[in-house]
């Protein structure tokens, strides 16, 4: 599929000859091309709206997807690559900004164009290049396709840069620490209420949340609370007497694990219900994970955290971790189903500083920035 790709662009690239792409037309994509999602999400609706010298251009393959999208924003801002109009299109334009994959595959696509990997999060996890399951023709492919052709890519935090740099076999020069527009809604203050009752219009009186959003696994299937004394009805009972709510995130292929649990007050929170949920962090007042490195966005709202490796050592052989993850996971591992109560209205919050200390390591940046990521590239622009 990589090599069709890498042809077309080609074909392409030949039939444009010379002709020069406009450095203020630019095209986001995310992943496989076919969705809407990421910090290109975030950045795209940015310039949309603050950036007006700009055209931005989101490339959506999937057709029901681009139908709705086009509905709601306008005809004008999406397309396809799947044909060579299309191509042409992308091609054309003078930047790219991309979460995951190339708008258009090919070699040499930088030389007169800019192309900005904003990626998807921070690598807690062994990624691209240092990826032990990476085989050797792929790790090919990925430095001619995807290495060779970044002008850049971002991350969040000095402390990454050298990491970044190595994943994805560039200088270290390329890796800026710009931080992640998926983020800046964290800092914008929401209607928690409004946006829950739209995914859920029949939710029971609340008055706190909580997020559980386990890391999909690629050998077997995730376990959902594994405590050996779990309880679901002493679990229900307590969620109604603290007046409390519970929304289980799990991967889309793993909806059907979350089934056995779901109630009045544990309902599910996929895709379906919240395209990107690191969007939404902030509505939440606890969140619970393994391994998934959406805690690290969501050491912003300053909110506690529950630690369930119950497979870590299962977990960490097959995928690797780039950090110690006792040293970087700042929040309580209950092991049994009281203590796990225990934790979701904690007495005194005695992991603040540990939360501190790694909110400092990986998130440099605090503060909106896609605009300031904006101006970067415009300047950038007028220097060349």
């Amino acid at each position: 599929m990589g090599k069709a790709k890498t042809l077309i662009a080609g074909e392409i690239l030949s039939h444009l000859g010379g002709s020069r792409p406009d450095p203020y037309v630019w095209v986001f994509s995310s992943t496989d091309n076919s969705h809407y999602n990421y910090n290109s999400q975030y950045l795209f609706e940015y310039v949309k709206e603050h950036v007006p010298e700009v055209t931005p251009l989101f490339v959506i393959n999937d057709d029901q997807l681009r139908q709705r999208l086009s509905e709601k924003f306008g005809a004008q801002y999406f397309f396809e690559t799947r044909s060579s109009s299309g191509i042409r299109r992308a091609l054309s334009a003078g930047v790219w900004f991309t979460s995951a994959g190339l708008p258009v595959y090919g070699t040499g696509l930088s030389r007169n164009r800019m192309i900005v990997n904003l990626w998807h999060g921070v690598p807690l996890k062994k990624i691209a290049l240092l990826d032990p399951n990476l085989k050797k023709s792929s790790r090919l492919y990925f430095r001619k396709i995807f290495s060779e052709n970044y002008t850049c890519i971002l991350t969040t935090s000095r402390s990454l840069v050298p990491l970044m740099a190595e994943s994805f076999h560039v200088p270290e020069s390329r890796i800026k620490v710009w931080g992640q527009p998926r983020n800046d809604n964290i800092f914008r203050r929401k209607n928690r209420k409004k946006l829950l009752d739209k995914i859920y219009p029949d939710l029971p009186e609340y008055s706190r949340v909580i997020l559980y959003a386990p890391t999909f696994r690629d050998q077997g299937s995730v376990r959902l609370f594994p405590f050996p004394d779990f309880d679901q009805k002493l679990l229900e009972k307590y969620l109604e007497e603290k007046n409390m709510l519970l929304f289980i995130r799990t991967h889309i292929a793993e909806r059907a694990s979350a089934r056995p649990f779901l109630g009045s007050r544990i309902r599910f929170l996929g895709e379906d219900e919240a395209g990107d949920v690191t969007g939404i962090l902030d509505i939440f007042d606890c969140l619970i994970t393994d391994y998934s490195s959406i805690y690290i966005d969501y050491l912003l709202t300053g909110n506690p955290i529950i630690f369930l490796p119950y497979d870590k050592e299962e977990y960490l052989a097959g995928r690797g971790m780039n950090f110690d993850y006792d040293e970087v996971t700042p929040g309580p591992r209950p092991g049994t189903m009281k203590e796990f109560l225990d934790c979701l209205i904690p007495e005194n919050d005695c992991w603040k500083a540990d939360r501190d200390r790694v909110n400092r390591l990986f998130n440099e940046v605090q503060k909106p920035c896609a605009g300031e990521i904006c101006r970067h590239i415009l300047k950038k622009i007028r220097e060349r």
